[in-house]
């Protein structure tokens, strides 16, 4: 898991209600990813808007040796952040009740 979560970074604002619910959803996974907050260093906002294109939280950027990708959407962090990291028994026990 340390080496998918060594290429993430995700970008938030401490007045964003979105970002805190992706935050919580990090720390339940246990997920060890770098948290840039907009609100401590406006350096922040400039690295998002020139990679991304625009200043949005929460944004999660994914860093992969085929290229960057640039998340915007809480729902969309999410569903990554539930596929790549959720424990393998409880993915297995959705799969099954999808199904």
């Amino acid at each position: 898991m340390e080496k998918v979560a060594s290429g993430l970074t995700l970008y938030v604002s401490d007045t964003c209600p979105y970002c805190t619910k992706v935050k919580k959803q990090v720390k339940h996974l246990n997920i060890p990813l770098t948290i840039k907050n907009l609100d401590r260093c406006h350096i922040y906002q400039k690295e998002l808007l020139s990679g991304g294109g625009k200043a949005q939280v929460p944004c999660l950027k994914i860093d992969r040796s085929k290229g960057v990708e640039w998340v915007y959407r809480s729902e969309q962090i999410a569903n990554y952040m539930d596929k790549k990291f959720q424990p393998k028994a409880k993915q297995r026990q959705l799969e099954r009740a999808s199904g």
